[in-house]
């Protein structure tokens, strides 16, 4: 049962590896891949051969040449990881990961690594040095894990799903494979080393899933050929072999079994496919003998043409088409000398001219400046390439002389022709992209100052504010005092107890004290938004007879109100609901909304206070007959110190604060703003509260006269 899984293991990896490398094996991971599954197909004949082994010798022997194949597997299962995920290794990085399965190879036959088997063959005693290789290998499996895991929460979507079923593959082949071939016998247990090899399916198994479901690798062509060949050999088979086996035999006369027949035209049908790999082989050699420095120039672009689709780089795309036309032209160097390099220069000299191709072979006795080409000659350059396209020249290309010491023909001047014409754009493009990414960086770099500068003084404006609203705070607080101080003496020689007024007097007096009450609503403005800024804007809501405060408000601007000949009327209701609300802070809402209305009403205008009752709501309206807001201000008009041109031609003293206050102190209570407006015949200012939130229950008059004076 064992010999057949692990027949059906070596079938299984056999297939994987055709697909693998049939599908595209110039790609480094389909090499990888392949060689991973080669790999795994030689450890798994090994193992098939020890277990049928009829001696202990030959076990031992086969035992062996089993560690060949468990030392290529973490190998290139390591470079397929390195190369699915565009890791970079150095040269010397990459020749200490071959060191150590050089060793083993060189050391195999030796008792290092398996030192004796059981006349059974069942129990492996290991050698001294089996457990670095362990060691060794078990390090080469992780890291290629670990590459692929930093890959995998790189990736999204597709590639991310194949990552998880090549790391889902490994770990559940890898951990318990390693732990019954490798880690048990160390330990002196070797009961589990046959069957080992057959969890090595699982790998397979969802390698496959990867490839077919999610696409891995592109096979869909391997599949078309497969179909190909296989109808091919079946139509060559039943068309060409079979007939022609039955007219050998009819000729000469020879009966043939069936099964001889078959085994005939299975012969025939063998030579008949092989025939073209014959002849292309022996062309191959005849070409290698005859046409050493040939060379297929589509084969050549088609190289350059894959390089140029998938480089941006500059200094990658030197180094790459180097290494092209070397390997093509056997040149003895290739060198790169672009705009404005002192090479460059030198070269324009001959190119000025008027060389009107991109080759230029210094041979050529025609050209000028003699001096220049024998310096160049000196240098061992024989041919210059100019990169030119129609608005720029990137550079050029310095070829040696050919190695084998032939000249070059027209056909590598037509290559070099081609070549330059490909590269001059792609040249540009790199160093046009070069810039754009220096630019960003130099861009990235301005940014980020100017972003620290700005963090900066926006932290030193923070500081300024705070500084300013703590000025403010303290200012409005000890303006506060001697202002009611001023406007409590003025309220009291006005009520005679300082004796008889005249009218002039009174007038005056009339004048400091509407003064110093504006003096005392522009201060607490300033106070609220103090505390605004700070976080202590506090509503301290308690009853409130909104009819009264209203009411003692009328009153106190009537005299301001017949000083600029306004009629100023109040429709107070005969009963309304005691409210809710903070009465300091509403009673100068009230009061800035009426002393608005008078102030940018005309002489002659009318102002109407109203409060109202509804179902729902209780509402508080002043209506004017005065300048109206502009629609164009009208959005504006409720924000921080805006004033509407028309509004700072009637009242160049004003703060831009009132509404803005107003509006804050409406909205902290829970209340909506009334506001219309028509430029030219007046505007409507109040709130709205609703009457379920606000109205006392049980309802209850408050006496807020004598609070008020």
């Amino acid at each position: 049962m064992l010999t057949l899984i692990l027949a059906v293991c070596c079938l299984g990896f056999t297939i994987l590896a055709v697909v693998v490398l049939y599908a595209n094996y110039r790609n480094s991971s389909n090499r990888w891949l392949g060689g991973f599954a080669l790999g795994a197909l030689l450890w798994l004949l090994a193992n098939l051969l020890a277990n049928n082994a009829s001696n202990a010798s030959t076990n031992l022997l086969f035992s062996r040449l089993t560690l060949v194949g468990a030392a290529l597997l973490p190998l290139t299962y390591l470079f397929f990881c390195v190369s699915f995920t565009r890791a970079r290794l150095s040269r010397v990085t990459r020749l200490g990961f071959y060191m150590p399965v050089a060793l083993l190879l060189a050391t195999l036959p030796t008792k290092l690594y398996i030192a004796s088997i059981s006349p059974d063959g069942k129990e492996i005693n290991p050698g001294i040095a089996y457990g670095a290789l362990l060691l060794v290998l078990t390090a080469y499996f992780t890291y290629g894990t670990v590459l692929l895991v930093g890959e995998y929460r790189r990736s999204k979507q597709m590639r991310r799903r194949q990552l998880y079923y090549i790391l889902l593959g490994t770990i559940l082949t890898v951990v318990p494979a390693m732990t019954l071939s490798a880690v048990l016998p160390l330990l002196g247990y070797s009961q589990g080393v046959e069957a080992a090899p057959a969890l090595s399916i699982i790998f397979a198994l969802f390698t496959t899933v990867a490839i077919l479901k999610h696409h891995l690798f592109d096979i869909r062509f391997f599949v078309v050929r497969a179909a190909t060949y296989g109808f091919t050999t079946l139509l060559v088979s039943l068309f060409y072999a079979l007939p022609a086996v039955w007219v050998l035999t009819r000729l000469s006369h020879v009966h043939l079994s069936v099964s001889e027949v078959f085994e005939l035209a299975i012969v025939l049908l063998v030579l008949a496919v092989l025939y073209r790999y014959v002849i292309r082989w022996f062309d191959h050699l005849t070409k290698h003998i005859f046409y050493r420095n040939y060379y297929d120039p589509q084969d050549v672009l088609d190289r350059f043409g894959n390089l140029l689709a998938h480089t941006i780089e500059t200094d990658r795309l030197q180094q790459e088409s180097k290494q092209i036309i070397i390997d093509t032209l056997n040149v003895s160097f290739v060198e790169f000398w672009l705009e404005g390099s002192a090479a460059a220069e030198r070269a324009e000299l001959l190119f000025g001219q008027g060389f009107t191709q991109n080759v230029l072979l210094l041979d050529d006795d025609t050209l000028n400046h003699r001096e220049v080409i024998d310096r160049l000659k000196q240098d061992g350059i024989a041919v210059i390439v100019q990169l030119r396209t129609t608005r720029d020249k990137p550079g050029y290309i310095a070829l040696g002389a050919k190695k084998s010491g032939e000249l070059f023909s027209e056909k590598d001047t037509r290559l070099l022709n081609t070549i330059a014409d490909e590269l001059a754009i792609s040249f540009q493009n790199a160093l046009h992209f070069e810039e754009i990414q220096n630019f960003n960086l130099l861009l990235q770099e301005r940014v980020g100052k100017a972003t620290s500068q700005l963090r900066r003084s926006n932290h030193r404006l923070r500081e300024l504010d705070s500084t300013k609203d703590d000025f403010i705070s303290m200012a409005s607080h000890q303006l506060r005092t001697p202002l009611t101080s001023v406007k409590g003496y003025l309220s009291m020689v006005l009520e005679g107890d300082a004796g008889e007024l005249n009218n002039n007097q009174r007038k005056l007096l009339e004048q400091s004290y509407r003064s110093s009450q504006q003096m005392v609503f522009l201060i607490s403005d300033l106070l609220n938004l103090s505390r605004l800024n700070t976080g202590k804007f506090v509503i301290e809501p308690t009853p409130v007879d909104l009819s009264e405060l209203v009411q003692f408000e009328v009153g106190q601007l009537e005299e301001t109100a017949r000083s600029r000949n306004i009629s100023l009327k109040y429709e107070r209701p005969a009963k309304f609901p005691s409210l809710m609300l903070d009465e300091t802070k509403i009673h100068q809402v009230v009061m800035n909304f009426i002393d608005n209305a008078i102030y940018y009403t005309p002489s002659g205008g009318t102002v109407t206070i109203a409060l109202r009752e509804t179902p729902g709501y209780v509402e508080y309206t002043v209506k004017d007959t005065g300048i109206g807001v502009p629609k164009d201000a009208q959005r504006k008009l409720f924000s921080k110190f805006f004033r509407a041109d028309n509004a700072q031609k009637a009242r160049p003293d004003g703060t831009g604060l009132g509404l803005f206050m107003a509006k804050k102190v409406v909205a902290a209570q829970g209340g909506a703003l009334i506001f219309e407006s028509e430029e030219g015949k007046g505007s409507t200012f109040g709130f709205r509260f609703n009457k379920a939130k606000h109205v006392v229950s049980p309802p209850g008059a408050t006496d807020t006269k004598a609070a008020l004076h």
